[in-house]
């Protein structure tokens, strides 16, 4: 009797995880397919937003794609992540070694380093638009011999930052003469976590542990990647942003007690390592959304991460951060290159239109001029 019972019961368990495994892997595909067709007729961007890119949307879907589909992030000693799509794209070419392409000279005296987050790098415009582009463009213009290196990476802050100057320090990309710009502001969240630290973390206890209860660790992780549980995130989180409400900004921004002291001290450690080995390095207060230059009037409509943010929340945050970084010392703030623009200066809720990208580079130039030659 009790076989028999035991029976049955193994039986359906193999059932549910056959079922289970079954599901899983169906979804996956279905999924896959989805999107592929999705995409064949998808507008990620506003058309407001495309007439700022100057794409159509055939380009714009392309450029959306490049941005946040099809490029990848790769693990990086120290850093923790870095952006990878390589160098054969049409809009978004970058690798961890060489950064984003951008319009540049192609014999140099010396060259120019760029740091910062999204911003810096450009999500949702083309190599060719973003702000280390725009300065090239001076720079050709200029016949100036001087190359520009865009090592902005997605949520980097000013931490990260200095961490990946001083890999590149080490590992002699960096030579004395160059300049270094540190473009900060958005991003600046205090002692926060990166985009993979709780990943890192939970895998680290893993391999931290006796062979035979190793499987405890790792399981949970495993059964997160599963693509039913994947696609509940995914349409958890469209669910809030089709709520704004739910949608506060300061999730995204969430402002701390050691904000002021963490950019304070990242400032005065790359001064200290600039003075020392001969390199110009300014850091940069950048433009905020919403307060600086021209925003939207509307919503606007496309993929999630080409949407707007609750605008009231988001500028009240931006706001908060933006008046306690400006009062930092020994930062250039260069917000106010967006005063009195009448064009759009933003494509999405903080990342610069081309227009606004070109307008920071050629502040950016007049402040780095007499350090070019």
């Amino acid at each position: 009797m009790i076989l028999k019972k035991l029976k049955i019961f193994f039986n359906i368990s193999l059932m549910v995880i056959f079922f289970f495994i079954t599901l899983n892997f169906i979804l996956g595909q279905i999924w896959e397919f989805r999107t592929n067709s999705k995409f064949k007729n998808f507008n990620p961007y506003d058309d407001i937003v495309l007439k700022t890119l100057n794409l159509n949307q055939e380009d714009g879907l392309t450029l959306y794609l490049e941005t946040f589909i099809n490029r990848k992030f790769d693990y990086e000693q120290f850093t923790e992540h870095a952006e990878n799509n390589g160098y054969k794209n049409q809009f978004v070419n970058v690798t961890p070694e060489l950064g984003r392409k951008t319009i540049s000279p192609e014999n140099c005296k010396k060259n120019i380093f760029f740091y910062g987050g999204s911003t810096t790098f450009g999500y949702n415009v083309t190599d060719n638009q973003t702000i280390p582009s725009y300065l090239g463009k001076i720079l050709l213009r200029e016949k100036q011999e001087i190359c520009i290196k865009n090592f902005g990476r997605g949520s980097y802050f000013s931490t990260q930052e200095n961490i990946l100057f001083k890999k590149h320090i080490l590992n002699k990309k960096v030579k004395n003469g160059d300049i270094i710009i540190f473009l900060d502001g958005i991003n600046e969240n205090g002692n926060r976590n990166s985009r993979n630290t709780e990943f890192l973390f939970e895998v680290n206890k893993a391999l931290n542990q006796d062979y035979w209860d190793m499987y405890k660790f790792t399981f949970p992780i495993f059964f997160d990647s599963l693509p039913v549980n994947q696609f509940i995130k995914r349409m958890k989180k469209k669910y809030n942003y089709q709520k704004e409400t739910n949608l506060s900004q300061t999730d995204i921004f969430n402002l701390n007690d050691d904000l002021k002291h963490v950019y304070e001290k990242n400032i005065l450690m790359r001064d200290g390592i600039c003075k020392n080995l001969n390199l110009h390095c300014y850091s940069l207060l950048q433009p905020f959304a919403t307060i600086h230059g021209k925003y939207f009037e509307k919503p606007i409509q496309g993929a999630i991460e080409t949407r707007l943010l609750n605008i009231d929340t988001h500028k009240k945050s931006l706001k908060e951060k933006y008046k306690i970084l400006s009062e930092i010392k020994n930062v250039i703030n260069i917000a106010d290159s967006l005063d009195n623009t009448t064009f759009l200066s933003y494509i999405d809720a903080v990342h610069y239109s081309p227009l606004a990208s070109e307008k920071i580079s050629k502040r950016i130039y007049t402040i780095i001029y007499d350090k070019l030659n």
